[in-house]
């Protein structure tokens, strides 16, 4: 999602079914990652994001993703990974601005996973009515002392919010306990 702007339009389902066909590296790719289990060790300012190299996904560690008593955590992750895949692999969405197209693909994937995980008809309203304020408000906060992951992908946001990210993520003593944390160096 766009820095202060929440683009919840989804793609078509047989949009994201039919690339995945026509793409066995993505499909593979996406058929793994899927699985992934996020850490939940660092601030995340636009609530959940992924490594640079798509090997892990990040949940904001204050991002509250139980919704109806079902944790849903993994739509999140299915979001993210299906954009980096896209940009990845197909290079689709690497220009945020002029291709919304795998953040609407990563929506797509997002909305189906919620969908099976409430079960209910009204699962994506209810999902966004508690994820998409959280998102909001993590985008405003300040988070140079809090902890960001030195290798989280910073595409598509703006160069000045890239800077501060990355100053934070090298600079910021708690991002570096929690890093050694992650990569077994504690």
């Amino acid at each position: 999602m766009a820095t202060g702007d929440i683009d919840d339009i989804l793609a078509s389902a047989a949009g994201l079914a039919l690339i995945r066909q026509h793409n066995p590296e993505l499909d593979a790719y996406l058929t793994e990652a899927y699985h992934f289990t996020p850490i939940r060790t660092f601030f995340i300012p636009y609530g959940a994001g992924i490594s640079s190299n798509g090997k892990r996904v990040y949940i904001s560690y204050d991002l509250q993703t139980t919704i109806d008593g079902v944790e849903c955590a993994n739509a999140l992750v299915r979001h993210e990974c299906t954009e980096w895949g896209l940009r990845y692999f197909l290079g689709i969405g690497t220009d945020y601005a002029s291709d919304p197209r795998g953040h609407r693909l990563g929506n797509r994937a997002e909305h189906d996973r919620v969908v099976e995980l409430l079960d209910r008809p009204d699962a994506w309203d209810l999902y966004a009515e508690v994820i998409d304020p959280q998102v909001i408000l993590a985008e405003r906060e300040d988070f140079e002392d809090k902890p960001i992951p030195q290798d989280l992908a910073l595409y598509p946001y703006p160069k000045d919010l890239r800077y501060k990210l990355r100053k934070a993520a090298m600079e910021n003593q708690r991002s570096w306990e929690e890093w050694e944390k992650v990569n077994g160096t504690d």
